[in-house]
């Protein structure tokens, strides 16, 4: 499986993974200072027009970059340059006209969502305000898909980050400046408009941060276009697909990519909507707590999945137009070596230390309620890695309706369990958060399923996941005595960071001896030679 560096996915996917872990960092350090600002029950309103948002943003433009990226990847594996253009123009339109539906839909459905869905009225001014985001993001997701289809994806990770920056700093001051004019108008009496009008103002932030990123993903494009064009006029003998087969074709994947994105999402809409029925108090500050700590710390090392499976498909799909089963077959476990590497410390070490890690970030809160839900919500890590990589790589052989088949079944098993841990069980927001973690377990066992029994994948999976499992069992021991042992002596800030920096080098050196990560893995990393040689000279690797 010899290929040009600049080709190789596991590297663009680490590229994009990279921006992905910074943008995300980026967004869990803005809660800090936006909770100071706007207070839980702020971030509570926040989160819920976030929710909402993210359903409506499956419409507009989270299924386009799959399926561009998709289609633009087979088209430039045939050479068919011309058809390569057209593909972008159409998605472009389409995305576009997507984008004004779904914020249409958000601006007329405010009130019904915030009142009636999410019982959260004081949420109707952040969606209204959130609804120009959806139409902007329409046309992002198509050009992010059209260089992700070329192979490349720092495009969108700088993208990723300018987005987030902007996002930051627009945030913070308009929170800011609407909550004291909330605080005014609420006189006193409540927090109604306090929080109904920062969490507005944090809304701001994602329009600024949409925006600032459209217009770079344009400069680069007019970059590049000057050579799409030449290409273009070298194969001017190619036939051209009809503008209607093409539109066809981007809807036919399209469609489906978005039923299975929205679905995968939708599991927290609903497990918001379900505990809201369930609880007969205000839950705004649980919910915040839930949405703004837990889930946002969670999200962090998810980022790497979601990077690997937008680079996995369009190679995939790059290798199954060409016949190359066999190469096909081979990235994808690669990928899921790479993942499991990765999720499965990140799992252990998030339970372990999720406590000290809310009480680094979030210091001015009681965190308790914050690390309760990682201790037992901290595997939704290694789960939704894989259930979102298995899913891209499903779609990437052309299989797109069997992960909107699971999704269902796992929803239909998911519900149920919910209301018993809450109803019966009495678990409360720990029932939520357990069944957060079962669901993308159903999903990425059914996934791997399909595989194995659709598509003949083996994972080759018996050299590496008892090592990795043990090296990382080490690891959560070693934290949590270290932890311990340094706490007892030094301040939680010291002793947290010293205990990741063991851990990290533990880990490290235990893969290396175990023999969990091999040449093979490294040279699909980045700079994997120069690891190579690093762990020769320390007699790691022989």
């Amino acid at each position: 499986m010899a290929e040009n560096k600049k080709n190789n996915f596991i590297i663009q996917g680490s590229i994009l993974a990279i921006a992905g872990i910074i943008s995300r960092i980026i967004g869990m350090l803005f809660r800090i200072p936006m909770l100071a600002i706007i207070g839980e029950d702020g971030m509570g309103v926040y989160s819920t027009a976030y929710s909402i948002y993210n359903i409506l943003l499956m419409i507009s433009s989270y299924s386009l970059p799959q399926a561009v990226s998709k289609l633009i990847s087979v088209k430039n594996a045939q050479g068919q340059y011309r058809n390569v253009r057209q593909t972008f123009i159409l998605s472009l339109l389409f995305g576009t006209a997507l984008g004004f539906l779904a914020a249409v839909i958000m601006t007329a459905g405010a009130s019904f969502f915030a009142g009636t869905v999410m019982k959260m009225p004081e949420a109707v001014y952040a969606i209204r305000a959130l609804a120009p985001t959806v139409f902007i993001m329409g046309m992002l997701g198509v050009m992010r898909g059209f260089f992700q289809g070329h192979g490349t994806m720092v495009p969108t990770a700088v993208s990723q980050i300018l987005e987030q920056i902007l996002h930051v700093a627009v945030s913070l001051l308009a929170g800011y400046a609407l909550f004291q004019k909330g605080v005014a108008q609420d006189a006193g009496v409540g927090n109604y408009f306090a929080s109904a009008y920062g969490a507005q103002g944090a809304t701001y932030g994602v329009l600024a941060g949409a925006a600032a990123a459209l217009l770079f993903m344009v400069f680069v494009y007019l970059l590049y276009r000057k050579t799409l064009i030449a290409r273009c006029r070298r194969n001017k003998d190619e036939v051209l697909d009809s503008p209607v087969s093409t539109l066809k074709a981007i809807v036919m994947i399209a469609f489906p990519v978005l039923i299975s994105t929205a679905l995968s999402n939708l599991g927290t809409l609903l497990d918001q909507t379900v505990y809201a029925q369930y609880t007969a108090t205000d839950y705004r500050a649980i919910w915040g707590v839930y949405s703004s700590k837990y889930s946002v710390l969670i999200n962090v090392p998810i980022a790497i999945a979601t990077a690997m499976s937008s680079s996995t498909m369009p190679t995939i799909s790059a290798s199954v137009a060409r016949g190359d089963e066999d190469g096909a077959r081979a990235k994808g476990n690669a990928a899921f070596r790479f993942i499991l590497l990765i999720a499965v410390p990140a799992s252990v070490g998030l339970g372990v230390l999720g406590k000290p890690c809310f009480d680094l970030l979030f210091h001015s809160t009681d965190n308790t309620l914050a690390g309760q839900m990682m201790l037992y919500g901290s595997s939704a890590v290694l789960t939704y890695c894989f259930s979102t990589l298995s899913v891209g790589i499903l779609q990437g052989h052309n299989d797109f309706w069997t992960p909107i088949w699971n999704t269902l079944k796992a929803l239909a098993l998911h519900l149920p369990l919910l209301a018993f841990s809450l109803w019966i069980l009495e678990w409360d927001i720990i029932g939520v958060v357990v069944n957060h973690v079962l669901l993308s377990l159903m999903i990425c066992l059914l996934n791997l399923y399909a595989l194995t029994k659709k598509l003949n994948f083996r994972m080759d999976f018996a050299r590496i996941i008892p090592k990795v499992l043990a090296c990382s069992g080490l690891m959560g021991i070693i934290c949590w005595l270290l932890y311990k042992l340094l706490h007892a002596h030094a301040g939680n800030t010291v002793s947290l960071l010293l205990t990741i920096i063991v851990a990290v080098v533990f880990y490290l050196i235990a893969i290396f001896v175990s023999g969990a990560i091999s040449r093979e893995d490294l040279n699909t990393m980045p700079h994997g030679g120069k690891l190579i040689r690093l762990a020769e000279k320390l007699h790691l690797m022989h």
